[in-house]
Order: C-alpha cells, then structure tokens, then sequence
C-alpha cells in the first residue's frame, strides 16, 4: 500500500475558498480505483494548517490519480491558497 501525507498551510484569510476548493479533490479522488481512503484534516490549535492523508492500493493508483482532472485541477490552483509549497511524505505500508 502506498501512503501519502501532505501538509498545507494556508494563506490567513483565505481558509473558506480553500475548504471549498479541496473538496472537489477529495471527492473525486475518494472515487478512484485503488483508493483505499482519501481525508483531509484540519490542524488542532491552528486556524490555517491542513493535511490531506492518501492510502492506495498500489502505485499504479496513485499513477492514475495523478492524470485525474481533480488532481491536475489541484496542481494547477493550489499555489493561489498556499503561504509555502506543500509538505509531501511519501511512505509504503505492509501489512
């Protein structure tokens, strides 16, 4: 299994138009073959820190939710909300 944390942070201000605009996101990839669970947090005791947490079967899915128009969406517009690039982990899982 294939995991995938990335941390956000946001622009002050700008956190109701982000919430609105990763919803698409997590809607659509939540649907994908190879989608085991695709959540998006918000931090405790901060008003603009997020997380999305991914878990795909395998890398082939997260190959193909990489070519889904969401996620392009999302490469495409997330600058546009974000004070820094993204936090990205990238981790297997076996169990």
């Amino acid at each position: 299994m294939k995991v995938i944390n990335v941390e956000l942070t946001v622009k002050p201000g700008q956190q109701t138009a982000y919430e609105a605009f990763i919803a698409e996101l997590v809607a659509g990839s939540r649907g994908e073959a190879g989608n085991v669970s695709y959540n998006h947090f918000k931090k405790v005791d901060a008003d603009n820190e997020y997380e999305i947490i991914e878990h795909w079967k395998d890398a082939a899915a997260v190959e193909s939710h990489n070519g889904t128009p969401h996620f392009q969406k999302f490469l495409a517009e997330i600058g546009d909300y974000l004070t820094e690039d993204p936090v990205i982990i990238r981790m297997d899982y076996d169990a």
